[in-house]
């Protein structure tokens, strides 16, 4: 077999890349190549008890994490950032994006999140994007055209919905949150016609024949929306809470006033 010169042994490199990702380093390959998201791209989502890390380096997942978030849990999302860039042979510095899902959702786990995406990218200097939690849930089913329902737990007997429509060509369109009761979203997606989808858990095997969780590598899913989720102001940008945190309700409702901006953010 005739051996390959140097010149064709580059341009193989620069169509298909090195096996260890250190090609994203070349800056003739990321010359020639075009991708459709910054690279290297770290993904965060913890909206749910099923938070997730990754990172994508031009446009190839690279490695990926899963863990269990809430307020009893040890902190796994940062020791898990920190697999991941080991696992792609990249340090924190080399980091030039960074998407941080947006809930709605759980209060101290989106809060945990944002501080630490914030953190990477005030540091690198990197862009921040923000990815609305349901739809990067709903990303899977850019495969089934069809009209959703989405729905996730918002407690106090609310259901955090979202409208989410999925045509031929997997392009997806869906609506700002709302928040109704589990009867009114039935009775939303039964006059619409729409499946209804749960996010993160199930309220019945009968209502949620689909269960999706929001997952770090369900972003590549929704690039067609990329130039929608930012850049956001790393200064300015909060999570999408949905509502007020458990603690400062009790604590309004003790003190019978609003709880200052300056103690609900310390």
């Amino acid at each position: 077999m005739p051996s390959i010169g140097l010149a064709s042994q580059l341009r193989l490199r620069v169509i298909f890349g090195s096996p260890d990702f250190a090609h994203w380093r070349d800056p003739l390959r990321r010359h020639f190549v075009t991708h459709r998201f910054p690279s290297p791209l770290l993904i965060l989502e913890a909206s749910t008890s099923a938070g997730s890390v990754a990172i994508v380096i031009d446009d190839v997942l690279v490695s990926e994490r899963s863990m269990t978030m809430g307020p009893a849990r040890d902190d796994t999302l940062l020791p898990a950032i920190a697999e991941v860039l080991s696992e792609a042979r990249i340090s924190p510095r080399d980091v030039r994006a960074i998407a941080c899902g947006s809930g709605p959702g759980s209060f101290t786990s989106l809060r945990i999140a944002a501080s630490l995406a914030k953190g990477l990218a005030v540091a690198n200097e990197a862009a921040l994007y923000a990815i609305p939690s349901m739809v990067l849930a709903a990303a899977v089913l850019t495969r089934k055209p069809g009209h959703y329902l989405l729905h996730a737990d918002a407690l106090r007997g609310e259901r955090y919905v979202v409208r989410a429509s999925i045509d031929a060509d997997r392009a997806i369109v869906t609506s700002s949150v709302m928040r109704m009761t589990l009867d009114d979203t039935v009775a939303m997606a039964a006059h619409e016609q729409a499946q209804l989808v749960a996010i993160g858990t199930a309220v019945s095997a009968e209502q949620d024949a689909l269960v999706l969780q929001p997952h770090a590598r369900n972003l590549l899913l929704l690039d067609a929306l990329w130039s929608t989720f930012g850049p956001v102001s790393i200064e300015s940008w909060e999570p999408d809470y949905g509502r007020l945190a458990e603690a400062q309700v009790k604590w309004e409702s003790t003190h019978g006033r609003v709880l200052p901006v300056s103690e609900a953010h310390a």
